[in-house]
């Protein structure tokens, strides 16, 4: 007997240690750095700083969303962007609302803060609970929501083209319309935000310099195998996480910051990522 209850105290401690490990990892937002090569484009561009962030996830039950959410900001404050592009997912349930808007304030870049909304913003979700996001309270915050639209910004002679296509898995994503808004003069910095990653194989190359995405959470609990993690969040996933070139089209999928379903993440650390451009560089992002 004594044996047993030695065994279940070790067992009962080892479970907690662990809930602890995935618990602290679901916060502990890590900043990824990246360089995104820009040929051709106006030297004002040069050394532009474009951060990344994505499906926070605010008002999940049980989550620690909102620490991680402000932990992100503040990484992302800290990197002083230029502009920022938030590629969907801002809210997953009822509450938390409040808290994901005033962080939202936090976000001044010279150029601006833009965004497209994902399938939970939409009300899409396997998750209970989940009520739609309304644009309106973004836009409110200096959150551009690009609808299947592109909107330009200048930075000196440097002019940068950011394209949004709406979420895909409910079917209201419309990238031909995009398409035909692009600005194709030389020189231009097109960047193109979508939830789902896999909008990039509707793409051309030339396109878009680089296409953002999310939603896949860089799998959020991942099992580490020989020569490569599983990825529980989707198994099935195309783009799963990190840099990727298609066929020459560039694409980043990022990991995002909260989580969905459970509060949990292991060998998976939530994200931020800064990317900084380089006019003259001619290696790979």
């Amino acid at each position: 007997m004594r044996q047993g209850a030695r065994a279940a105290a070790a067992l009962g401690a080892t479970a907690a240690l662990a809930t602890s490990y995935l618990l602290w990892e679901a916060q502990a937002v890590r900043r990824v750095d990246r360089r995104l090569p820009a040929p051709g484009c106006p030297p004002d561009l040069d050394g532009l700083t474009v951060v990344q962030l994505s499906d926070f996830h605010a008002g999940f039950r049980p989550s620690l969303n909102a620490r991680a959410t402000r932990k992100a900001v503040d990484l992302a404050l800290a990197a002083e962007p230029d502009i920022v592009l938030i590629t969907g997912d801002f809210a997953s349930g009822p509450g938390g609302r409040a808290e994901l808007l005033a962080q939202l304030r936090r976000l001044r870049p010279p150029l601006g803060v833009y965004a497209v909304l994902g399938n939970h913003d939409r009300g899409d979700s396997k998750a209970p609970f989940v009520r739609a996001t309304d644009p309106s309270d973004l836009e409110a915050c200096g959150v551009r929501v690009l609808s299947n639209e592109c909107a330009s910004v200048t930075r000196g002679a440097g002019v940068i083209q950011v394209c949004g296509v709406d979420d895909a898995s409910g079917g209201h994503t419309d990238l031909p319309c995009v398409v035909e808004s692009l600005d194709r003069r030389p020189g231009v910095l097109r960047l193109l935000l979508s939830h789902q990653a896999d909008v990039v194989l509707e793409t051309a190359p030339g396109d878009f310099a680089l296409i953002l995405a999310g939603d896949t959470h860089g799998g959020q609990i991942c099992l580490p195998l020989p020569g490569r993690r599983l990825l529980l969040s989707d198994l099935s996933a195309r783009f799963a996480e990190g840099a990727y070139e298609p066929e020459g089209r560039l694409l980043y999928v990022t990991r995002g910051v909260g989580t969905s379903m459970l509060p949990f993440r292991a060998f998976c650390r939530p994200e931020i990522v800064v990317f900084r451009v380089e006019t003259g560089a001619a290696s790979r992002a």
